[in-house]
């Protein structure tokens, strides 16, 4: 059977903005994230806070957000792109965890990267990974990012336009 291609959506909306709490509420999916602490009840709040339908100016505020979405099921992760001076940081989660190991992952990475360099034309793309995060250091190293830095608890990969174009 042949693996469906994931789709980057900026919209988003209530029923995502849902869909992205529970993710943020998985122990297993937050393990190695940075992100802010209850984040999933800051996201419950934003939703209790707005009637409005659409969600995608609040999550685009400091770069660009993107839903990783399946054909047949709607969003399964996101990927986040925030701009820094020549490069570009991304961070990739596939929320739902019966996707790991499919590929998506690598798909939405690559997807994002092309949008870093040919959108906002950065000269290189960098991810801070936690050392303990093997799958995630395996897959960006398999889009062509290499260790650049090693911090306390994680490492920073880079992956320049020249790399990828290459890879």
């Amino acid at each position: 059977m042949k693996q469906e291609d994931v789709k980057l959506q900026r919209e988003v909306y209530r029923e995502d903005v849902e869909r992205l709490a529970g993710w943020m509420s998985d122990e297993v999916v937050v393990e190695h994230l940075n992100e802010e602490q209850n984040i999933d009840r800051k996201l419950q709040d934003l939703l209790a806070q707005s009637h409005l339908p659409l969600f995608s100016p609040h999550f685009n505020r400091d770069g660009s957000f993107f839903l990783v979405t399946l054909p047949h099921e709607g969003p399964i992760g996101f990927v986040r792109l925030v701009p820094k001076r020549h490069k570009a940081e991304i961070v990739v989660v596939i929320g739902e965890r019966r996707h790991w190991g499919n590929g998506y992952g690598y798909q939405a990475i690559r997807k994002g990267v092309r949008y870093a360099f040919f959108e906002w034309r950065k000269e290189k793309v960098v991810a801070t990974i936690h050392h303990d995060n093997r799958r995630s250091r395996k897959v960006f190293r398999q889009v062509g990012f290499a260790e650049a830095e090693e911090l306390s608890s994680e490492t920073r990969f880079t992956l320049p336009v020249e790399r990828f174009l290459g890879h």
